[in-house]
């Protein structure tokens, strides 16, 4: 099958995506109440007959310049290399992996990029053998730009690494085989809001997802909980569904075998009512007791269920009073470390028992709390972090470190408003995922993105969704100063203890919550006096906590090499920021 691959999406300014489907929360349809039961948050996705997971051995070519792909790749005429999805390039022999902090791969000039830079052409088949479902394709994670197509038709185009991209593909499809290929570039106009300190991998990194739906089908939900005075809560279920005929939308509430409560309405094409429980005698959620409900929606047609989907829920408050943040009426302390997604084997790529690991080290280690530093988790990650009970801070994929140290333009991209539909989706498609997760504590608009003109919008449009806390440490270096929470990196232990005291410094500092997104930077003997920080919050309330630079070393794994593990500079990078990732 031929396919015109080439076009300019990855380097036209006016197209960060194409025909990606309205962002939505994450969750797994089944097809039966049976196979529902017997999986769990880590197998769900690979165990429901809803939902085919794409990943495996693909064809694959790897172009190290933009202009030695071909215009035309006929698939049947191909001499492909099989590579297995997800991984990147950099751990998969094609590039050599690639350390630097704050600073871009190449010289910057936003929004230029190097237009002849390589690309890597993904191919696989699947079979389909019912034409009239409504079929999804789901990729959680590309890092660089890509393009979809389907049976030799372009199907669209999208940016952001790390956020979910989805496309329908129903009227690309025919029955039996079917090809799928995606052009995956490793630089795009989003690149410039990717500067952050990790090794910089391409590739289809995270797991491949092709949703099969009937004609009615559950689209999105969100579980919104509301406190009342009287301590019970209310939850609404605000559904999101695509209709065809009358149907019957079911929500059920469960504590572990006990159903609480449940519930039913008609809904139509034109008339989709929201499902609202008033008053339940729930407990709260929190890390230190993570309970969580089972929420089950089933969606039934002529008296048939044809879709039932289940997700964890967890019940809390947060508000900020003065200058104290309350969880479920109480002063908490948030005891964290910044985690970014890094096997020394796989690169970006973790599996669900990576995930996992890493989050029962939390829980053995007395961590509370974990930043996403710097960009949205898998989503399992999150699922975890739910059952387990952390308090999560929620990043959004923005960071534009080079705009200062190498340009030294710092508002770059954040003081340009024709870069604002960019920041603003990715902050809302992180969101739209990830909405209905109790461990989101708070929200962060990104990372050292030096700046406040397209943060200030993307904070008042989240805030339009959303009453939980939103963070951004970067505007502290700004006359904006705060948001929601004082927040800063790596501040002197004198500073900290007249912020915890309450005087003796500014009055900005005193407004609100203080919480260090970055402290204690665990390299060398940087975290040698972590016992006077965590001392000093531990004591004063209006000291939120603070999250640790981090979790784990970076580092590549050399089974064969002369030295088992490398850093910045082992790999024969142009630039590079040596051992400064092993922190």
């Amino acid at each position: 099958m031929k396919f015109k691959l080439r076009n300019s999406n990855y380097t036209n300014f006016d197209i960060y995506k194409e025909n990606v489907l309205t962002p939505r929360s994450y969750f797994i349809p089944f097809n039966s109440v049976e196979e529902m039961a017997d999986t769990d948050i880590l197998n769900e996705r690979y165990s429901s007959s809803a939902v085919d997971v794409l990943s495996g051995e693909w064809d694959f070519l790897y172009y190290k310049n933009e202009n030695l792909m071909p215009d035309v790749l006929d698939t049947d005429n191909t001499d492909f290399d099989k590579v297995s999805v997800p991984s990147v390039w950099q751990h998969t022999g094609y590039e050599k992996p690639y350390y630097v902090n704050t600073r871009y791969q190449f010289k910057p000039n936003p929004p230029e990029i190097p237009a002849d830079c390589p690309v890597g052409v993904y191919h696989r088949t699947f079979n389909i053998d019912d034409t009239d479902k409504n079929y999804i394709l789901s990729f959680l994670g590309v890092a660089g730009g890509l393009d979809v197509f389907v049976n030799g038709e372009y199907v669209g185009y999208s940016e952001g690494s790390h956020n979910t991209s989805e496309f329908e593909i129903d009227k690309y499809l025919t029955l039996g085989e079917n090809h799928l290929v995606v052009v995956n570039h490793k630089f795009t106009n989003g690149t410039y809001l990717e500067c952050q300190d990790m090794f910089r991998d391409n590739g289809i990194f995270r797991d491949v997802l092709l949703y099969k739906y009937s004609k009615n089908s559950i689209y999105d939900f969100e579980a919104k909980t509301k406190f009342n005075s009287d301590f019970t809560y209310d939850l609404t279920i605000l559904p999101s569904l695509k209709l065809v005929d009358e149907c019957e939308l079911s929500a059920a509430i469960f504590d572990g075998s006990d159903m609480i409560s449940t519930k039913s309405i008609n809904v139509d094409s034109k008339q989709i009512d929201k499902i609202t429980f008033s008053n339940l005698d729930v407990e709260e959620w929190s890390a230190e007791r993570p309970k969580l409900y089972t929420l089950i929606l089933s969606l039934s047609c002529e008296g048939k269920i044809v879709e039932f989907v289940r997700r964890p829920i967890g019940f809390k408050h947060i508000k900020i009073v003065g200058n104290v943040f309350v969880f479920n009426n109480k002063n908490i302390k948030l005891l964290g470390v910044n985690h970014h997604d890094t096997n020394p084997k796989t690169g970006y790529m973790m599996t669900p028992e990576d995930m996992k690991k890493d989050v029962e080290i939390f829980k053995q280690y007395n961590v509370n709390c974990v930043r996403t530093s710097h960009y949205p988790p898998d989503p399992i990650f999150l699922d975890l972090c739910d059952a387990y009970g952390i308090y999560v801070v929620d990043e959004a994929d923005i960071e534009t470190h080079g705009c200062e140290v190498e340009l030294h333009r710092r508002g770059a991209c954040s003081h340009n408003v024709k870069w604002q539909p960019r920041y603003w989706d990715r902050v809302f498609r992180m969101y739209q995922r990830d909405k209905n997760h109790p461990s989101i504590t708070m929200w962060s608009l990104g990372n050292e993105a030096h700046g406040y003109l397209n943060q200030d919008y993307c904070y008042n449009e989240l805030k339009k969704y959303t009453d939980i806390p939103i963070h951004y440490e970067a505007v502290c270096r700004t006359s904006r100063w705060a948001y929601d929470v004082v927040s800063q990196m790596y501040p002197p232990l004198n500073r900290i203890y007249k912020i915890a005291k309450g005087s003796g410094l500014p009055k900005k500092y005193f407004t609100k919550p203080y919480y260090m997104c970055e402290y204690a930077h665990a390299m060398g003997l940087g975290a040698g006096e972590l016992e006077s920080y965590v001392t000093s919050f531990m004591n004063a309330d209006n000291m939120l906590g603070g999250c640790i630079w981090e979790f784990v070393d970076h580092a590549i794994y050399n089974e064969n090499g002369e030295f088992e593990y490398t850093y910045g500079g082992d790999h024969g990078e142009e630039k590079h920021d040596g051992n400064f990732c092993v922190d």
